[in-house]
């Protein structure tokens, strides 16, 4: 016979293995920045999370006793991280468990609580459910057919964006370099936690409440996954920082290559953005030896 904790862990189950597929496509670790993990420990914590959220997935899926208290366990942890990035201030964040999209930090903990609560009552309630009746059924298909219709919307409000991205790649591409804002071009970089200082490397300071910040995001993390390692400095987190580089506001990117400042400027598009990196390139390429 049915029963609602039964319906409660298989709920459950689809939440955690469309979260941990979404997590394992993107493999951006920087998602984990809001939540107070450090640079260095940020790719091994989302393996670890996207490896959990799969495993407690299928367990579920599978009937394995005890995987809705893991599930439960989970979600408080969920509950905890997302409460002290609310405690630190952040008012939007990226989870990154159904797609890459920032939202309001109130919203996910609401979720987050909500996702709890059924793990929770998967895990320690047994109701019977009954056959369902031909009424029920009718309410089923409906409620099918409304997750449809989300998953639609979803797919335009994704189309909508990607055309926003092509209009900020229409922008002037050269961004904005003055002497006296940010660290002089082809000094050494100031004193930052993170910096290897060896190759190309990316520094990108942003506010939590820009929107040019989130506009720009795509386009540094877009580096980030084509190989080139990106330092990103919140002036929330890291006030001092911002004093050292000298940033005049955000979004403010530099460019740095074996340690010294190829490129700097205060960045408004993606085509500035990729204009900056090519041109502090183009600096080292014909730099004195």
């Amino acid at each position: 016979m049915l029963s609602l904790d039964l319906i409660a862990r298989l709920v459950v189950a689809v939440a955690l293995l469309w979260a941990g597929s979404s997590k394992l496509v993107s493999r951006d670790p920087s998602l984990l920045g809001a939540y107070g993990i450090p640079a260095r420990l940020r790719a091994a914590a989302l393996a670890a999370l996207t490896g959990a959220e799969l495993a407690i997935g299928v367990l579920l899926l599978a009937g394995v006793p005890g995987a809705a208290i893991a599930a439960t366990a989970l979600g408080v942890l969920f509950v905890a991280a997302l409460a002290g990035a609310r405690a630190r201030g952040l008012e939007r964040i990226r989870c990154g468990c159904f797609g890459s999209k920032e939202r309001s930090t109130d919203f996910l903990l609401a979720r987050a609580i909500l996702f709890t609560a059924v793990a929770a009552f998967g895990a320690f309630a047994s109701v019977d459910a009954g056959a369902p009746s031909r009424t029920a059924l009718v309410v089923a298909a409906l409620a099918v057919l409304a997750v449809a219709v989300l998953a639609l919307a979803a797919l335009v409000l994704a189309l909508y964006r990607q055309v926003g991205v092509l209009t900020m790649r229409l922008g002037p591409g050269v961004a904005l370099e003055l002497e006296e804002e940010g660290p002089s071009v082809g000094e050494v970089a100031p004193e930052l936690g993170g910096l290897d200082r060896v190759g190309e490397e990316l520094v990108a300071f942003f506010s939590p409440d820009c929107r040019l910040c989130r506009a720009i995001a795509p386009g540094v993390r877009a580096f980030e996954r084509e190989g080139m390692p990106v330092r990103t400095v919140y002036e929330h987190e890291e006030a001092e920082a911002f004093e050292r580089w000298r940033v005049p506001g955000t979004p403010f990117l530099v460019y740095v290559v074996d340690g010294f400042v190829a490129a700097k400027g205060t960045v408004n598009s993606l085509e500035q953005l990729d204009g900056l990196v090519a041109l502090g390139g183009a600096r080292m390429e014909h730099a004195p030896a």
